[in-house]
């Protein structure tokens, strides 16, 4: 007899494990699923029953507005019917006067179709349309009858399908009795205005049937329709789910007898959605559920596994971890669960980890930075427009760094003072009035320094606190100066309210991005002074005629307009001798300055030569560039001009042409301009004038003309 084999430990433990993750799995899965899933079950089907009754009640409440609405029009239309045969030249039945009468009344009111007057003798007496002719079966005996019962006709249909109807009214006479009959077609369009309106807001569809279950009217062609008639309305509404064409509606149906109006049409009024669209939120609210389930059982089946593997045993465990930093996944701790040399092992895997993700986090960081560095540098080194250029780096900066508030200063060398460019976070009027002078606190202080700040605390920084005294805002802040090829340009800012929220590593990378903006700074600064007048920092003449050659052709492509303004300073050669030419250059950068903050952004201005400036104003009409017209020449009067303490006043005179609307071509748009400037200066100066065409430009051209020769006579 052969011994029985021994078990095999390997083999019994392994069978174990595996029946300790099927135990776990199932019990924590029936733990966790089948109570969320009967809870789930509950919640959509207590909110498909609420939706269900919100509904109806909605669609009830609409159809009473639209029964209210239907049958108001048709009273007011029997009204009106019967106080036109109270009319005198109706009663009678003057042809002449009542035609005339008849097709005013289709004019002042379009419901009607056609309106006509029927003798007693059947004759028609007078029609609104030669064409029309009584039905055969129309009887005299059966109008009045109706008229006296206030009974409908039924609903027809013109060849274009609009529904309409006819209403008959009788014509008295005190001593005569009947003695006509007054009738008309009623167009029944506004039924479908009244679901439209009542409906455009909703995403329910609406109908209006007639008592044969004929459609009257509905919200939109695309309305799927079903059966009914009145008599299936007669005791209450009808509140029901039908399948129409393959898919299933809410349906409600009202008839309008239901409302105890007088004389109302058995018509019936539904309203329906469907079921898919009612039931929206509670299928995404059961899809929820389900999406729930699925996340619940996946993380049921982590957990039971995590579970096992604490059984198993802390070699399980190490395995576990070296597979996990094999497949590059640093961020899965191992746990250490014994003393001996695999925990020693699973200890020195961990700090190993540690190392990796540390190494791996700063390597990402440093690709991120460079990659932001590349992006930021990419998009601002194109851009050549100093004021574009401006809002580009401080909304990159202040993006990339998270600040709160931010903002660009730009050096007056001649001055030598600070002024705020461009802010985020700081109101216009601090922005306007903020001059800052080298050595100031704080961004003078920096520029003076040229050494960059980061306070983490400002009010616990004694250095800062040193530096400024007073107006202490809680936060933290970072302030770098900007400087290209040993230039000084300017400074950055950028802050948080809260303290401490800029790290070290926030700190590099701001003065990384604040010297990629210093050389995008400079470039475009260069740029600009190729394109702008020395003395007065607009563009200059040469730059003015490209872009105005340029915003015309736009307006070609795009069937748009161009308006010109231009301006020149009131009795400046008198000014030049009076004070002398360098109050008179301070005169021309005061105006530039003013002239500036007059206009948009999209604006163009610029010194068209001497005294006079000018403004190319994209996609404004004449009488639209007369707003920053006025705007200019108010600012210029009301500025506060001293010479030697005393103030001298300041004037300005503008002329305003617009392209294509005045002007066909570049010369004309400039000369109309300077000829409504001209006629500006001829009634009294200080004013804006549009150009006409009845203004004289021989006298501009002469002016000129006279101008030039004294010049080049004086040049001699």
């Amino acid at each position: 007899m052969k011994p029985s084999p021994s078990p095999n430990p390997g083999r019994f433990l392994a069978v174990l494990r595996l029946g300790i993750r099927a135990k776990l799995l199932v019990t924590i899965l029936l733990l966790t699923i089948i109570p969320m899933g009967f809870l789930g079950w509950q919640a959509f089907s207590e909110q498909k029953r609420v939706i269900g009754e919100e509904v109806t009640r909605s669609h009830q409440e609409l159809s009473n507005l639209l029964a209210h609405g239907i049958h108001e029009h048709l009273e007011a239309t029997r009204r009106l019917m019967s106080a036109i045969t109270d009319l005198e030249l109706i009663k009678t039945l003057n042809p002449v006067a009542a035609e005339d009468f008849l097709h005013s009344l289709l004019k002042n009111y379009p419901i009607f179709k056609l309106v006509y007057l029927v003798d007693t003798g059947r004759r028609i007496m007078v029609t609104t349309d030669p064409r029309v002719t009584l039905p055969a079966d129309w009887s005299f005996t059966n109008v009045v009858k109706r008229s006296y019962q206030g009974s409908l006709s039924e609903v027809f249909k013109t060849p274009e399908g609009n529904p309409f109807m006819t209403l008959e009214s009788i014509i008295k006479s005190p001593d005569k009795g009947v003695i006509g009959v007054l009738v008309a077609e009623v167009d029944l369009l506004y039924i479908r205005d009244l679901l439209k309106n009542a409906l455009k807001r909703s995403k329910s569809q609406g109908l209006v049937l007639d008592e044969t279950g004929t459609i009257i009217a509905q919200s939109s062609p695309e309305v799927k329709t079903f059966h009914i008639v009145g008599a299936e309305l007669q005791d209450s509404d009808v509140t029901t789910v039908r399948d129409i064409d393959g898919e299933r509606y809410l349906i409600t149906a009202v008839s309008l007898k239901k409302f105890d109006f007088y004389q109302a049409p058995n018509w019936t009024i539904v309203l329906q959605i469907p079921e898919k669209q009612a039931f929206q939120a509670a299928f995404e609210l059961r899809q929820r559920v389900l999406s729930l389930l699925i996340a619940t059982a996946m993380v049921s089946l982590i957990l039971a596994v995590l579970m096992a593997n604490s059984f198993i045993g802390p070699l399980l465990n190490l395995i576990a971890g070296a597979r996990f930093i094999g497949a590059g996944d640093f961020t899965r701790e191992i746990q250490v669960t014994s003393h001996d040399e695999i925990g020693e092992l699973t200890r020195t895997f961990e700090e190993m980890r540690t190392s990796l993700r540390t190494t791996r986090e700063d390597l990402d960081r440093r690709i991120n930075e460079l990659d932001i560095l590349y992006r930021v540098g990419k998009d601002i080194s194109s851009i050549l427009d100093f004021t574009q250029l401006q809002n580009s780096i401080l909304e990159k900066v202040v993006k990339v760094v998270r600040a709160e508030r931010g903002s660009l200063m730009l050096l007056d060398e001649t001055e030598k003072t600070l002024s705020i460019g461009v802010a985020v976070g700081i109101s216009e009027d601090i922005q306007r009035e903020a001059r800052v002078g080298l050595g100031e606190p704080v961004a003078g202080y920096v520029m003076e320094a040229q050494h960059p700040l980061f306070v983490e605390d400002v009010e616990r920084d004694q250095a800062f606190l040193a530096i400024k005294k007073t107006n202490i805002t809680r936060g933290t802040l970072m302030c770098v100066p900007l400087r290209a090829k040993d230039k000084m340009l300017g400074v950055l800012n950028v802050s948080r309210s809260e303290p401490n929220s800029f790290t070290e590593r926030d700190f590099h990378l701001f003065q990384s991005l604040a010297t990629q903006a210093s050389i995008a700074i400079e470039n475009a600064r260069l740029y600009r002074y190729a394109v702008t007048d020395e003395m007065t920092r607009l563009y200059n003449h040469r730059y003015f005629q490209q872009r105005l050659d340029e915003e015309l052709q736009r307006a070609d492509r795009y069937d748009s307009k161009v308006s010109l303004i231009l301006l020149d300073v009131d009795h400046f050669k008198k000014f030049n001798d009076t004070y002398g030419h360098q109050e008179g250059d301070r005169v021309l950068k005061t105006v530039s300055r003013l002239l500036e903050k007059s206009i948009r952004e999209v604006d163009i201005p610029a010194r068209y030569g001497g005294e006079e400036f000018v403004v190319i104003c994209p996609e404004k009409d004449a009488e639209g560039s007369m707003v920053p017209a006025q705007r200019i020449r108010t600012a210029i009067e009301s500025y506060d001009f001293r010479i030697n303490g005393a103030r001298v006043p300041l004037t300005v005179s503008l002329g305003v042409s617009c392209y294509p609307d005045q002007a066909r071509n570049k010369f004309d748009l400039i000369l109309f301009a300077d000829t409504a400037l001209y006629n500006s200066k001829e009634a009294g100066r200080n004013r804006a004038t549009i150009y006409s065409p009845t203004m004289r430009t021989e006298d501009v051209l002469a002016k000129k003309a006279a101008k030039k020769k004294e010049q080049e006579k004086e040049g001699q």
